[in-house]
């Protein structure tokens, strides 16, 4: 659950705060009538989102916030900045003390709830308290399986929390071929009206997971950029806590901001040397994120391969899980139907969600 504290000296500030939140959330609310016991209250309680009044006695909201973010407890929480001053050197104001937000008085509760959906997303959280987390599927390597992991990751990861398959592919991906599922609608249309709700495009599976399938037709990938991506990222958490992604085997300004807004980064390689060389330059260009990858050996043909061991010592990067080669993968594939719905004993399945999915993360709720 979201623990909201509210800071204002105005009772009726307070009480009409605390109505809108008790109507429109399931929140936990702690009302403070200043500053001083606003800070007493947010370091004892550590809530998620706070809404501070600029203009009260003794401690102003600017000396509130800045404390707040001062504080190893409370520095990454949300903050809402309300003021009765919209002009925008009092909006930099707000910003400059360390708000997150800041919403002029008299309040819109339709602005309001935008504004703090917004600002629990910077801090990984969907309007209701659920973590969100976005885990993009990678390789610069064509061919080595990454729809195949991205699409049977997504399924085990529904199963415990609601979660969207987005195939960002700007040139007909296969996600939706492998879910058995006909691509309608595709992210394609977003970029042409991004004021149409995004969840209009999304596709359901059997399994109850969703999608948002790639384009039918080849689009130029450079017209992907990094606000774009973000937009529909931000848009797509807000309806479910897990974003997975399918993502192409480029590092354009589009792909490389999703990269810096993931959970963690499920990176993909083979064993050959073509795909040994990919890697090294994939973990090369990706070296400011390494804390955020998850190396996966995925053997996504028959035959002799070289141990896991032997590969981390050749790419010096710990790999977290080899994938084992299921024949058995192709065949469902080719009728639409992952081996994570199907044949939940496949080693690969197994290797999956053993190796793999400890390592994302649960789906907590705040507190």
């Amino acid at each position: 659950m979201v623990k909201v504290i509210i800071i204002d000296d105005s009772p009726d500030m307070l009480s009409m705060l605390r109505v809108f939140f008790e109507r429109r959330t399931s929140y936990e609310v702690i009302a403070c009538k200043d500053g001083q016991e606003g800070l007493a209250q947010a370091f004892a309680t550590r809530p998620s989102l706070a809404l501070v009044d600029v203009m009260m006695p003794g401690i102003d909201g600017y000396e509130v916030v800045r404390r707040l973010r001062q504080n190893p407890t409370t520095q990454g929480m949300g903050i809402i900045m309300l003021t009765a001053r919209g002009q925008p050197v009092d909006r930099q104001a707000a910003l400059d003390a360390g708000a997150d937000a800041h919403v002029t008085k008299p309040v819109r509760f339709e602005e309001l709830e935008a504004v703090i959906a917004e600002v629990l997303a910077s801090i990984g959280l969907s309007p209701d308290g659920r973590q969100q987390r976005a885990l993009p599927v990678l390789s610069l390597k064509g061919g080595i399986g990454v729809t195949t992991v991205a699409t049977n990751l997504a399924v085990m990861l529904q199963e415990t929390t609601p979660t969207i398959l987005w195939d960002l592919s700007p040139a007909s991906g296969h996600a939706a071929l492998f879910l058995g599922l006909k691509p309608q609608t595709h992210w394609g249309t977003y970029l042409q009206d991004p004021d149409q709700p995004i969840a209009s495009l999304l596709l359901e599976h059997a399994s109850g997971l969703k999608v948002l399938c790639a384009p039918p037709k080849p689009l130029d990938a450079a017209i992907l950029n990094g606000q774009q991506i973000g937009g529909m990222l931000r848009a797509l958490l807000r309806i479910a806590g897990t974003v997975v992604i399918d993502v192409p085997p480029l590092l354009n300004e589009g792909t490389m901001a999703l990269l810096s807004e993931a959970e963690r980064i499920v990176l993909l390689t083979g064993d050959t040397p073509p795909a040994i060389q990919s890697t090294l330059v994939t973990l090369q260009a990706l070296q400011d994120l390494t804390s955020k990858l998850l190396l996966l050996h995925n053997i996504s043909n028959p035959g002799r391969h070289p141990s896991t061991e032997v590969l981390q010592r050749v790419l010096r990067t710990p790999i977290h899980a080899a994938l084992p080669y299921d024949p058995a993968q192709e065949l469902t594939l080719g009728k639409g139907v992952p081996l994570a719905v199907v044949k939940r004993d496949s080693p690969f399945v197994v290797a999956l969600r053993e190796g793999c999915v400890p390592h994302l993360g649960g789906s907590q709720t705040a507190s």
